[in-house]
């Protein structure tokens, strides 16, 4: 996998060299109770076993094996269950001029219970393919083998959004989501219990069933993503310009009048925003590039080790070509239009 850092160095030396871009705090995680041996992964690339009392923070992950399971407490608005054979991640977007946390499952599932709401933004929870906003809620998200997602709703109220297409669910209703594709038709679930496991394997079913289709809804879905960084950078880069002139125009008053000087001051008020404005675009590029790389890793990645193991003597079957045509296109597009954005501790 290549890499160009030119956009995340160019923000980094923004916000750690000029140092005044300043943003709340996003909503750690602390392990209140556990079960086996799960990971946490850092955001900094090394892995720790989880323990009592262990803080999850932006860009971390929780992973866990067929016989773990973790609950992650927000303070007291909110208590996280992640179950078994599931990665957890917590990120960071800038939403309406705020930067705010989103938490979601690429593979296994997650319950949430929403405590607190009031007085802050609603939280985001989802998968790397469908994002929802929730109103005081109690609610499980399951991700499938096959890239869709499966939202049930115990208490409150959801907007559940994919392929700009959102819809509403309240107590007692599920909607299902295929990758790249829009919500489903919502349902109630009242006496439906719904098991994770029997609702996968029907996944990984379809999916062998019909793996062009599959890999098609994923590579649709990464497409969604790469709109969204092209977008980004282009304002990140238009940002970026306006900085380098007003920078160039302190320089410039530093050295005619000196580093405490009036001129000086007026101009690094207007720094001010332009480092606000830069930064932004840069945790949103970092959003959309580092979910792109879950949804590669974690379900593109799965799509083709179960392709290539059911085929490796019979590697001439047309669908198992038509998949591995697909897969290859879609690998080639990621590393030309994501890779940009990504570092190594990433992967």
């Amino acid at each position: 996998m290549r890499f160009n850092n030119r956009t995340i160095l160019a923000a980094v030396v923004v916000g750690l060299l000029l140092g005044v871009a300043s943003f709340a705090a996003a909503d750690d995680a602390s392990v209140v109770y556990l079960e086996g041996d799960p990971e946490l992964r850092r955001a900094s690339g090394g892995t720790d076993w989880i323990d009592f009392g262990s803080v999850l923070r932006s860009g971390d992950s929780v992973v866990t094996g067929r016989s773990d399971f973790v609950e992650l407490e927000q303070g007291a608005a909110a208590t996280i269950r992640v179950n078994a054979n599931t990665v957890f991640t917590i990120r960071e977007v800038e939403r309406g001029g705020q930067r705010e946390t989103v938490m979601s499952n690429s593979v296994g599932s997650v319950g949430y219970r929403f405590s607190q709401v009031a007085g802050r933004r609603e939280p985001r929870v989802g998968t790397s393919t469908t994002v929802a906003g929730v109103r005081g809620t109690e609610l499980t998200i399951f991700a499938g083998a096959d890239g869709s997602s499966l939202f049930v709703v115990e208490s409150g109220e959801v907007e559940v959004t994919s392929a700009g297409q959102s819809v509403s669910l309240l107590a007692n209703e599920g909607v299902e989501v295929p990758a790249g594709g829009p919500p489903g038709e919502k349902f109630e679930i009242i006496g439906r219990a719904v098991d994770f496991a029997e609702w996968n394997e029907g996944k990984f079913e379809q999916f062998l069933a019909d793996p062009v289709a599959a890999v098609e809804g994923v590579g649709a879905q990464l497409r969604e993503y790469y709109a969204e960084l092209d977008e980004l950078r282009s304002l990140y880069a238009d940002a970026k310009e306006r900085y380098d002139v007003v920078y160039a125009d302190l320089l410039a008053a530093v050295e005619e009048h000196g580093r405490e000087s009036s001129e000086a001051d007026e101009i690094r008020t207007a720094l001010d925003p332009l480092i606000n404005e830069t930064t932004v675009h840069f945790f949103n590029i970092r959003y959309y590039g580092l979910t792109a790389l879950s949804l590669r890793r974690h379900v593109l990645g799965q799509m083709y080790v179960q392709m290539r193991s059911r085929n490796i003597l019979n590697t001439g079957d047309p669908t198992y070509r038509a998949f591995l045509a697909e897969y290859q296109e879609i690998i080639r597009e990621f590393e030309e239009r994501a890779t940009e954005e990504l570092v190594a501790v990433d992967i």
